[in-house]
Parts: structure tokens; C-alpha cells; sequence
């Protein structure tokens, strides 16, 4: 199996969404439901501009009343009430652009008029050097262009334009940045959940592994962490026997099952690529990750997947096979912080032995130490758990 892992990506800072897909999980919401983005506007709330403070009280307080409302409706009117609020959202943020564009145009309009009744006040201003910083507020080529303007009617079209001007760019930007902050929540969901399955994908994995390893330093290793790496035993097979379209549904299927033994907002379910799973157990040690393994892998074989023809539209007929997966489980050691890069492991694939940072080399070992134990599970005849042992 490790001819399959590429290198670990140091963290990006950029992205962090966990606890927002914790929580809509613990209140029994998918990865794919509305609520998702939802739940992402009211965490990122206080970066829409338009919409004034106690809007968003009011948003955040509604949210609130919603996720414990939604746990006595069904999936329908979930979905339904989930595009209302959406739809809510988006009304309140119009609304309140349309009126601080309003407010934006009577100000120019107020201003418009006043410089129209006072020409000769205004040129005596243009005129002074040490009182043009008082419309230093306008647009340049608005001031330049009044300079230069020789009646009444050509002052009042000029800045009637600029501030038209003012206005648009205003409102474009103000669109922009909605549209922004909007697609950079669903960018910021989308970027780290697998599309197939609905759970964490590999950019997650790599990202998310060196923090948690950083805090499990911090803490001394006082909390225990074990990642578990999860391969389906021969579903090159599967795909080759039934197709790609049951191939993908068996994914989802051991996805699924992978999820629902989680605990929610602790246990991160991951799919690294192919057929390739990874689970980060937080707060848990060896002996409870092993029966954790045991526990999924259990589920998954213990009764035949099927699928009907009308279920598949690929196959000819009913498919009915029994899908296994071997289990590699490690713990993280503290103690591996202080043995040399070239001492910790031997048979490194990525691991840099020059490379000395603690959380750099318990990262890599975590990683290269599941994947040993897999290795070892696939080798003793798969559909087993087996955790790594240090030679």
C-alpha cells in the first residue's frame, strides 16, 4: 500500500471547517444538506458588510431555534425549510444593500443640489489651495473636470456623473463582496469533502494530521490519538466484475458505515482516494482503536451488499457480494519525539531522515506506522485489524 501515498502537505491555515460539519452532524443534518452552507453564513456572519448587528443577532438566534426545530421533521421539510432561511438570508442582505444605496444616492442628490446653488462658493473653494483637501473626498477626475467646466449645467452634469460613478462602483464592489464571502464558504466546504462519499477527503488529511499531532505535543501527549487506514480487499475486482457504478456505491456504503461509528465533533472520517480510508481517533488509545476497527470491520462484512437492477441502471440483474476491508491502526507514541529521524523508522517511505522537528517525524511516523500495520493485515489474508508494532 505505500507505493499509494503521496507526501504530507503541511498545514494550511486557510481552511477550517470541522467544528461547523461537527455540529450540523451532531443534530443529525448530511454533509450534503443545505444546512451546510447555511451553517457556514452564520459562522462567517460577522464578515457580511450589509447587514447591521442586530440582523445578525437575529440570524444567529433563528439558526439556533432552526437546528432544534429540524429534529422532529422529516428530510423534505428539512430541505424546505433550509432554502426559506437561505432565502431569508438573501432578502435581509438585498434589502439592506437597497437601502444604504438609497441612503448613498439622497446624500448625492442633497450635495448635487447644494453645489448647483452656490457656483461662486465653490470655484472661491477650488480656488484656495489650503481648501481643496474639503473634497479631497471626491473622485479626482471629478474636481479636475469642475475646474474645467465653463456654466452651471456642465458643473451640475459633471458631478451628477461622478458621484452616478461613485454609486456604481460601490454597488459593484458591494455585490462582489457578497458573491465573494459566498463562494468562498461553498469553496471552503468543497475544497475538503470527498463529493462521492460526503465525508472528509485528502487535502482534510493532510492539512488537518500535523495539527493534531502538534497539539497532542503541546498537551504531552496526555491525550492519546490513534489513526486507523482503511482499505477495501480487492475492489479492483468489484469493479472489474460489476462495473465503476457499483463500485462507487460500495464506496458510499463503507463510507457510511465508517461515519456512523464516529463520535460527533471528535472522530474525522476521511477518504484518502480509491479505495483508501483513514479515521483520526482522538482521545483514544490502541486497545479501544483496535475494537473500533473491529466494530466497522464487522459491520461491513457481516451480510452481503445488494443492489437490484432498478438500484444499479448498470448491471443486467440483482448483484449481491459481501465486501471486506484489513484495518491498520497506530497510536501515537510521545516518546518517538526524542529518537533520531534515522532511528525512528527504518523502512520510511516519505519520512525525511535529516528532518528533525518533532511534529514533522511523529507526523510521518503515525502516517508510515498505519500503513505498516494495513500492509501487515493485507499480508496475514486481509478482512482483519492489525496494529503496528514497533521492530
Amino acid at each position: 500500500m505505500a507505493e499509494k501515498k503521496d507526501s504530507i502537505l503541511i498545514a494550511s491555515p486557510f481552511i477550517s471547517c470541522n467544528h461547523v460539519c461537527a455540529a450540523l452532524k451532531e443534530k443529525g443534518l448530511p454533509y450534503d444538506s443545505v444546512w451546510l452552507q447555511i451553517g457556514h453564513i452564520i459562522n462567517h456572519i460577522d464578515k457580511i458588510t450589509c447587514l447591521n448587528d442586530e440582523q445578525k443577532q437575529k440570524l444567529r438566534q433563528a439558526f439556533d431555534e432552526y437546528m432544534v426545530l429540524l429534529r422532529k421533521k422529516d428530510k423534505a421539510e428539512v430541505d424546505r425549510l433550509g432554502r426559506e432561511f437561505l432565502a431569508e438570508i438573501d432578502r435581509l442582505k438585498n434589502a439592506e444593500m437597497a437601502r444604504v444605496l438609497k441612503i448613498e444616492q439622497d446624500f448625492n442628490a442633497e450635495l448635487i443640489n447644494a453645489i448647483s446653488k452656490n457656483l461662486h462658493q465653490l470655484y472661491s473653494i477650488i480656488g484656495r489651495n489650503d481648501a481643496c483637501g474639503m473634497i479631497d473626498s471626491l473622485k479626482a477626475e471629478t474636481l479636475n473636470s469642475i475646474k474645467s467646466a465653463k456654466n452651471r449645467g456642465d458643473i451640475l452634469k459633471i458631478v451628477e456623473a461622478g458621484f452616478n460613478d461613485v454609486n456604481s462602483r460601490v454597488k459593484t464592489a458591494q455585490e462582489k463582496m457578497e458573491l465573494s464571502m459566498e463562494s468562498l464558504l461553498v469553496l471552503e466546504s468543497n475544497a475538503i469533502i470527498d463529493k462521492l462519499t460526503g465525508i472528509f477527503n485528502r487535502r482534510f488529511f493532510d492539512q488537518e494530521l500535523p495539527k493534531v499531532v502538534q497539539t497532542f505535543l503541546d498537551k504531552e501527549g496526555k491525550v492519546p490519538f490513534s489513526l486507523l487506514l482503511i482499505d477495501i480487499d480487492k475492489f479492483k475486482e468489484v469493479n472489474d466484475t460489476y462495473g465503476h457504478f457499483i463500485g462507487d456505491r460500495v464506496l458510499q456504503r463503507i463510507a457510511a458505515t465508517i461515519q456512523n461509528n464516529c463520535r460527533a465533533g471528535i472522530d474525522s472520517p476521511i477518504r484518502l482516494g480509491g479505495d483508501e480510508f483513514a479515521l483520526f481517533l482522538i482521545g483514544t488509545n490502541e486497545k479501544n482503536a483496535l475494537k473500533k476497527g473491529d466494530i466497522i470491520r464487522n459491520e461491513i462484512c457481516r451480510k452481503p451488499m445488494t443492489f437490484t437492477q432498478r438500484e444499479t441502471d448498470a448491471a443486467p440483474h440483482d448483484v449481491s457480494f459481501v465486501a471486506e476491508v484489513s484495518i491498520g491502526v497506530c497510536e501515537l507514541d510521545i516518546a518517538w519525539k526524542d529518537i533520531a529521524p534515522g532511528d525512528l523508522n527504518k523502512s520510511a517511505i516519505f519520512c525525511d531522515p535529516a528532518e528533525d522537528n518533532p511534529m514533522y517525524k511523529l507526523t510521518c511516523m503515525l502516517a508510515e506506522s498505519a500503513d505498516q500495520a494495513l500492509y501487515e493485515a493485507k499480508a496475514l489474508g486481509r478482512n482483519q485489524v492489525r496494529a503496528y508494532r514497533r521492530r
